[in-house]
């Protein structure tokens, strides 16, 4: 009789810690959940630094993306790319709200528009490093 082929283990010891070689990675909605709380609390701080969201909510907003496209499940990487157009346009939607500087319907999409319009660059930044991330991950996957 033959041996039974090895398998991948479940788990292997590292240093003193266990990781699972078969983690699954984060579904779309834990994607979604960190991307918005993590960008919620650092617009939050940096209206409450400089009464204005700036390079403080720049900084987590870029690395919480890049941390979501290298941590999604394989079968929902889409999900990753999607997620920092949507979390910057409901930051740019509720922080004037919170902070009470809309008085009316008009200044709201006034203001929206105009937090959309400053943090466009880092925008860019978010989604292209998520898109270079997901495409190296993509091609890696694919030559294995």
């Amino acid at each position: 009789m033959g041996e039974p082929s090895p398998g991948p283990k479940p788990s292997e010891p590292v240093g003193r810690v266990y990781r699972s070689t078969g983690r699954p990675g984060l579904t779309p909605a834990g994607v979604a959940v960190i991307g918005t709380a993590i960008s919620l609390v650092a617009a939050i701080v940096s209206m409450l630094l400089n009464d204005s969201i700036g390079w403080i909510f720049g900084v987590p907003f870029v690395l919480v993306s890049a941390y979501c496209a290298w941590e999604v499940r394989p079968d929902n990487l889409r999900s990753a790319l999607v997620m920092p157009p949507l979390v910057l346009l409901l930051v740019a939607v509720v922080i004037p709200v919170v902070f009470g500087e809309v008085s009316d319907v008009r200044d709201g999409v006034l203001r929206t528009l105009t937090v959309l319009t400053k943090l466009a660059p880092m925008l860019f930044i978010a989604v292209g490093s998520s898109g270079v991330i997901l495409a190296w991950r993509r091609w890696g996957r694919g030559r294995s």
